[in-house]
């Protein structure tokens, strides 16, 4: 008798641990970043794998062995700047805790809008946009032919998606082992001025457009792609590219073709992703409206017929 409640007893547990390892195991999406100056393989896995320390070095080695192109002679020591490389799927070790699902955290709210601006969030579902309403990872952002929307983010970064744009929000998170900000703008123009993310060596920072990506060191700056309509008082432009202008700051501008550092004041095209970026200087209204300064020297007989009445008066 003792025997059989032994072997029940032992059943029964196996039979708890299998569920649990069932509810517990997980597949981690798959991840692509660029490598930015100062980064370390073991730094960029501690900061998208944190809840995985006894996996790390298994999760370099695998790094490594996907992106031989991103290592020296495979070394984990020498990972080249400006590499594109691919993190691997990573399965969380059995546990008997169920974890229990808390629903999505919002990594932004929307400060001010205007005209038409919604989102699309990962499971599909649209929603309007307006003054107070929140964005989350996954959320697909848009503004209409004359919309606009201000994000105020997590890290207190602002960002302002222009007229006729569509935004991914792919990744945003501050964490205590680093932080990470990944945005895709697919078309449009925003300006951001960037927040805490970004400032560290070890952040994971990345503005994506099709045509290139932008790595920052704390900075203000411009982007517009493909987007031939003006906003708010800018010009159209033709071309199909990106345009790319330094506010403040530094930024990384990283593609095919290589990496190429911006600084304050310059601007730059971009044509296409194996392109070079271009430095150029910009015409007025690329990027910001006309402004009033042009158009009050347009009427500057205006002024003067102002100044001879005045004198005629006299």
């Amino acid at each position: 008798m003792r025997s059989f409640i032994i072997l029940f007893a032992l059943v029964f547990s196996t039979v708890l641990t299998t569920s649990a390892a069932a509810v517990e195991n997980y597949h981690v999406h798959k991840r692509y970043l660029y490598v930015q100056p100062g980064q370390t393989i073991g730094g960029i896995i501690r900061v998208l794998y944190p809840n995985k320390q006894e996996q790390w070095s298994d999760i370099i080695q695998k790094t490594i062995k996907l992106n031989p192109h991103a290592f020296e002679h495979g070394d984990a020591s020498r990972i080249r700047v400006g590499a594109r490389i691919q993190l691997p799927d990573i399965q969380s070790k059995t546990t008997s805790r169920l974890a229990v699902y808390q629903g999505p955290e919002a990594v932004g709210q929307v400060v001010q809008s205007r005209g038409k601006t919604f989102a699309i969030s990962s499971k599909k579902d649209k929603r309007d946009l307006k003054a107070g309403s929140e964005v989350f990872v996954g959320d697909r952002l848009f503004t209409g032919v004359e919309g606009f929307m201000q994000l105020k983010m997590i890290d207190d970064a602002k960002i302002d998606l222009r007229c006729n744009s569509e935004m991914l929000i792919e990744d945003y998170q501050l964490m205590r082992a680093g932080n990470r900000s990944i945005i895709y703008l697919i078309k449009g123009s925003l300006r951001k001025i960037t927040g805490s993310i970004g400032k560290m060596a070890k952040d994971v920072y990345e503005m994506k457009t099709p045509m290139a990506t932008v790595g920052v060191r704390g900075t203000e700056y411009a982007i517009r792609v493909e987007q031939s309509h003006g906003c708010d008082g800018s010009i159209d432009v033709n071309d199909k590219g990106m345009f790319v202008k330094v506010y403040k700051g530094a930024i990384d501008v990283i593609n095919k073709s290589g990496s190429v550092s911006m600084a304050a004041g310059q601007a730059a095209l971009v044509s296409s992703e194996i392109a070079i970026p271009v430095g150029i200087k910009v015409s007025r209204g690329v990027f910001d409206s006309v402004g009033n300064d042009d158009k009050d020297s347009s009427n500057w007989w205006l002024w003067l017929l102002g100044i001879v009445v005045i004198v005629v008066a006299l």
